[in-house]
């Protein structure tokens, strides 16, 4: 495992859960707007990236007060370990959710079979003919059909979330994507913040106004058992 970093509780990223967030370095995807680029990089930024046998530590000290151990990224996938050290974590008594940018459907699969995950969030990036764009590189559209299909017909806590980049994600693209995974049980949409971004010089430094998210949301919350909008002030 490639570990970067590690929060010790959390009430936000296991919904419904008191948690401890283990942040995994390196990612497949370039999204100009990562707004976790040291992850991305972790050589270029210069960012210790460890084992995660301190972390598998820390997380032995806090039984009896977590209840979940959520695993982000970067992205967690790229671990060949994963299954192993998820095995581990739950060895504690811990409950995991994963979250995936769902580009290796193979492991989402064997951890679903495997019992091994009890959440998982899947960030759908924009509509299919944008989504390399967002990205940032070129990709296999059919590898997130996969996900999208293998994640709404499990058995688990799922969730879907886009973050809505002016030029990157437009209303037509939340319009094709609220197809894409209608009947879903939660649908987010999440705030663009510039603050610390991959690729700065490519995004736009206006955000969308609340208004815009609201029209969505008005628009579409009945396709799904949940709809709702996040950092949105």
């Amino acid at each position: 495992m490639l570990i970067g970093g590690f929060q010790g509780t959390t009430l936000i990223d296991y919904p419904g859960k008191i948690a401890s967030t283990v942040f995994t370095c390196g990612c497949n995807f370039r999204c100009p707007f990562c707004h976790n680029p040291e992850l991305v990089f972790p050589e270029k930024y210069q960012f210790p990236c460890s084992n995660g046998n301190d972390v598998l530590k820390k997380l032995e000290g806090r039984q009896g007060f977590i209840e979940g151990v959520c695993i982000t990224g970067g992205e967690p996938t790229l671990n060949k370990d994963l299954p192993d050290y998820i095995q581990s974590i739950k060895n504690m008594g811990f409950l995991v959710k994963l979250d995936t940018n769902g580009y290796k459907p193979e492991v989402i699969e064997e951890l679903l079979h495997a019992d091994l995950i009890d959440a998982i969030a899947m960030d759908i990036k924009s509509s299919f003919e944008n989504y390399s764009k967002a990205c940032g590189t070129d990709i296999d559209i059919n590898l997130i059909k996969k996900s999208i299909d293998l994640i709404m017909n499990s058995k688990i806590q799922y969730e879907f979330r886009t973050t809505v980049v002016p030029e990157y994600v437009l209303a037509e693209d939340i319009d094709k994507i609220a197809e894409y995974i209608k009947g879903a049980d939660f649908y987010a949409l999440q705030q663009f913040h510039k603050d610390k971004v991959l690729n700065p010089d490519v995004i736009p430094d206006v955000p969308y106004e609340k208004q815009f998210f609201y029209d969505m949301l008005g628009k579409h919350k009945n396709k799904f058992g949940k709809m709702e909008l996040r950092g949105v002030f």
